[in-house]
């Protein structure tokens, strides 16, 4: 890991000091969980399918194979697409590059993830392209007790609600945990939305009630 990413990384666990990590399991090492997504994810296609007036939603995560960096380091590429119907036509397909860094801090895996592109598909219009990198979050990795791992942020994301007409800033607490179930992997996307309260500098949102009920999504191995 370069001096620069360090440096960055340990700021980012500065801001996050005083946010409780929900994970109450023991951190990977960047071998154990190496081992694990080999096993669990890598070249494999996990979906799940939604239906909200009459839209039918399929998002798909496609995890690629790992890439080898320095040391304890790599890379880890994903393909998220979001393709929405209506009638059996499709009406909007959504395609996101995303570029998943595993680095050892500690003898801890750490995700430094973030969005390499994205593309936008719209009927009977030429496609909406971008190239811009996004930084989208820093995770710790830990063991679960059904065999595979849980993801979480280490501090909040700032997101943003409706409420009343009016646009308000919370804070989302993310949990993606994956495991196999009858021979299939599965991965669970858990979202919690915190209201905030006052900000102190290097600590951080104080929380407060959290918004609305959590935001699930199970996604599962599609067979070949």
């Amino acid at each position: 890991m370069s001096k620069t990413t360090t440096s960055f990384i340990v700021f980012i666990l500065l801001l996050a000091i005083g946010i409780n990590v929900q994970a109450a399991e023991p951190d990977m090492t960047t071998a154990e969980f190496r081992q694990l997504y080999n096993s669990l994810l890598a070249g494999k296609t996990l979906s799940t399918t939604t239906e909200q007036d009459g839209v039918t939603v399929v998002t798909e995560r496609r995890f690629g194979q790992l890439l080898d960096l320095a040391e304890d380091d790599y890379d880890i590429p994903v393909q998220s697409v979001i393709t929405k119907t209506k009638d059996g036509k499709q009406i909007q397909k959504i395609t996101v590059d995303i570029l998943d860094r595993v680095h050892n801090l500690g003898d801890s895996a750490i995700i430094y993830e973030e969005a390499r592109g994205m593309v936008v598909e719209n009927p009977d219009t030429e496609p909406l392209n971008t190239n811009e990198e996004e930084f989208l979050g820093l995770f710790r990795i830990a063991k679960n007790q059904k065999g595979g791992f849980d993801v979480h942020n280490f501090g909040l994301i700032p997101s943003v609600v409706v409420k009343d007409g009016k646009n308000e800033l919370v804070g989302s607490n993310i949990s993606y945990s994956c495991y196999a179930e009858n021979g299939l992997s599965k991965c669970v996307l858990t979202v919690r939305d915190y209201n905030l309260g006052d900000y102190k500098p290097l600590v951080g949102y104080e929380l407060k009630e959290t918004v609305g009920g959590d935001y699930v999504e199970a996604a599962e191995e599609t067979k070949q």
